[in-house]
């Protein structure tokens, strides 16, 4: 994950700061000083958790590189498909037959071509190649190994997959961050764990990137890199189905650097191969041809000042080599399918004319990390950022929150054909509130929904707001929700209650199930116009629109914006300014609960504007929801990242959502107390 730091700021106040260094120069921009020090790696410090161990290291013989072989002139080979023999007595005969697969696609990592009708193929490598390999056709298993080293010969085979690819599961996980640090081997166990429970089984999972916590810059030894690879692999192996990685700039290695030196279009690389194979790959199933594409190059060509010394950080761009081999790759998926790709981040900030790429492709999706947050983007090709399985696991502090305030956890998909449906599944957690967000105001007659993945008999959810009246005993007593409807994976279950009964401010909102016991809180803001007592003082109210920002694109409104405190007038913004604004909140208007929204003059119209403040009577009040994210920052980043970044409003496009930058157009100031 890239992360920004302000030019002033001058240390990183972390848990972990004793083992990073804290003091930067006051030229290093944003990213790259998290770069440096965010992520830090901690002292092994393996230990064993009685409700979730880690797994064994499951480690695998894997085809490796030949480094000392030149690339043949020219390799051959043909694909062969295996029939499966006739059952007798309802036990598969061991004999099988071999014929040709015609149409598949084989490749070095430059060029793609196409076997044959007898399935044979021949192509002249690149000089540079290392591996030889297939794309996956859809409704076929390569049997044994997809990528091997070259050769003059070398030969695969395939089998027709047993299960129908029409309607299929399958996970995208991002941003595991895997070091010696023993919370991270712990979580990645837990992931195997989830995943290999769930049921129906996914098919596969994808990992989009950053599978290691290693430094960008290739501070890191070879021992060290090597250590983390051995652990992701070793547990990731435990899977019982296959998985995809993409490689991220936080898993390359200094490992070989003499031999692929800065420069290089390999540097970095090696140690991904040796455990992962190629690092530019393609398989297909059912309608879709995944393409998964490294952008990460250590060229030499990005030098930042870091205490003193010259850094080399990894420049962010897709080759010309590979750009090539991705349009090759595209041309031949199978006829009728269409294309999503996995990568660290949206591949129109950092591939050549991919957005041309992939109107020629029918690119429809990308699936995304390096944000650590949860956001669709409708783009001209459209990317879902994944949230992170890390969270944190480098800060406990951020009590395994990501910046957007979600869970650590990872996306469950569902394709029916060519529809794509998708949940976001916290780490450890069956329970999850589905509406509304953290912080949300409730008004009148209120719903709130929340699922439950992978119900069991018996299991139903129940609801307790603030506390609930206490029994006999004095426990909480907990109210029946009702369930709504099925969807896969998980039962959604809903509650309505009246908030006019209740005190405008602060409501926590309580849901558990009732068999397992596991419960899951969430605050939001009743706001229904009670009136603040003794409200003699005004208050002002202050932001800043377009705030400068080297995360997503600083926004001003395109014509006039009014400024409405509960649903009246205090101010009005100029269209295609940005600066500080502070306008005054007469006491008149103020309330328990106070609403702050935006009204556009033109349709479409939108903003980014820092994260509102609310004075009062010395007081700085802050949105519940803007507090929240703050806390989370800091704990992520130190105390100066709480004022980093801020908020889109409206439909404000292209910002993008980061971990800094979040949509949201309802704030709110509490004054008042919530009801106990």
């Amino acid at each position: 994950m890239r992360r920004h730091l302000s030019k002033t700021c001058l240390a990183i106040c972390l848990a972990v700061a004793s083992l990073v260094p804290t003091t930067f120069s006051v030229t290093m921009a944003k990213e790259e000083a998290l770069q440096s020090t965010g992520k830090s790696r901690e002292p092994a410090r393996v230990t064993t958790s009685p409700r979730n161990p880690i797994l064994p290291l499951l480690i695998r013989k894997t085809p490796q590189p030949n480094y000392e072989a030149k690339a043949p002139v020219r390799i051959s080979g043909r694909v062969s498909l295996r029939t499966r023999g006739d059952a007798v007595q309802g036990i598969e005969a061991k004999a099988s037959r071999l014929t040709g697969a015609p149409s598949v696609s084989v490749t070095d990592g430059f060029s793609v071509v196409k076997t044959d009708s007898q399935g044979a193929y021949s192509l002249t490598p690149d000089p540079r190649a290392v591996f030889v390999y297939l794309t996956r056709p859809a409704g076929f298993d390569i049997v044994g190994d997809w990528y091997k080293p070259l050769a003059a010969r070398v030969d695969f085979e395939v089998q027709a997959a047993l299960a129908d690819e029409n309607e299929f599961v399958f996970v995208h996980v991002t941003d595991t961050h895997v070091s010696q640090n023993s919370r991270s081997l712990h979580g990645l166990s837990r992931f195997v764990r989830e995943v290999n429970a769930l049921s129906p089984p996914p098919r596969f999972v994808v990992n989009s990137g950053d599978l290691l916590n290693l430094h960008k810059a290739l501070l890191n030894s070879p021992a060290a890199g090597r250590a983390d690879f051995r652990s992701y692999v070793g547990i990731m192996n435990h899977l019982k189905m296959p998985s995809y990685n993409v490689a991220g700039d936080h898993t390359d290695s200094s490992y070989r650097l003499e031999q692929f030196p800065r420069g290089h279009l390999f540097c970095a690389k090696p140690l991904y191969w040796e455990h992962l194979g190629p690092n530019f790959f393609s398989f297909e199933y059912g309608k879709i041809h995944f393409v998964s594409v490294d952008y990460g190059y250590h060229l030499g060509r990005r030098q930042i000042p870091v205490n003193g010394a010259q850094l080399e950080y990894p420049t962010l761009e897709v080759q010309p080599p590979h750009v090539e081999w991705m349009k090759q790759d595209m041309a031949n998926r199978s006829a009728g399918g269409f294309v999503v790709t996995t990568s660290e981040y949206d591949l129109t900030k950092h591939c050549p004319n991919f957005v041309a790429m992939a109107r020629k492709h029918d690119v429809r999706l990308q699936l995304v990390g390096d944000h650590h947050v949860l956001s669709h983007k409708q783009r001209p090709v459209p990317y879902r950022t994944g949230g992170a399985l890390a969270g944190c696991w480098w800060n406990p502090k951020a009590k395994q929150r990501c910046p957007d305030l979600l869970p650590q956890g990872y996306l469950i998909y569902r394709v029916k054909g060519e529809k794509l449906d998708y949940f976001y599944k916290g780490l450890g957690r069956r329970i999850e509130f589905v509406s509304h967000r953290i912080g949300a105001v409730l008004q009148g007659s209120a719903e709130i929904q929340a699922h439950l993945v992978q119900p069991r008999p018996g299991e139903v959810l129940e609801y307790s707001i603030n506390g609930g009246a206490k029994d006999s005993e004095g426990e909480r007593t907990w109210r029946a929700m009702r369930e709504t409807e099925r969807l896969f994976y998980r039962a959604v279950y809903s509650a309505e209650f009246d908030t006019r009964r209740l005190t405008d401010g602060m409501l926590e909102i309580a849901v558990r199930n009732k068999l397992s016991g596991e419960v899951r809180t969430q605050e939001f803001v009743v706001a229904n116009g009670q009136l603040q007592p003794n409200a003699t003082d005004t208050a002002t109210l202050s932001f800043t629109v377009a705030p400068p920002n080297s995360w997503t694109l600083a926004r001003k409104p395109a014509a006039r914006v009014d400024v409405l405190l509960n649903g009246q007038e205090v101010g009005v913004l100029q269209p295609n300014v940005g600066k500080e604004y502070s306008l005054k909140v007469p006491n008149s208007l103020l309330r328990k609960a106070n609403t702050l929204t935006f009204r556009f003059e033109k349709s479409g119209d939108g903003m980014s504007l820092s994260g509102p403040r609310f004075t009062f009577r010395g007081r700085d009040i802050r949105d519940p929801r803007d507090e929240a994210i703050r806390q989370v920052k800091v704990a992520h980043w130190g105390a100066k990242a709480a004022d980093w970044g801020g908020y889109i409003a409206g439909d404000a496009a292209p910002p993008d959502e980061t971990p800094f930058d979040r949509k949201q157009d309802v704030f709110c100031f509490v004054l008042g107390e919530a009801e106990k």
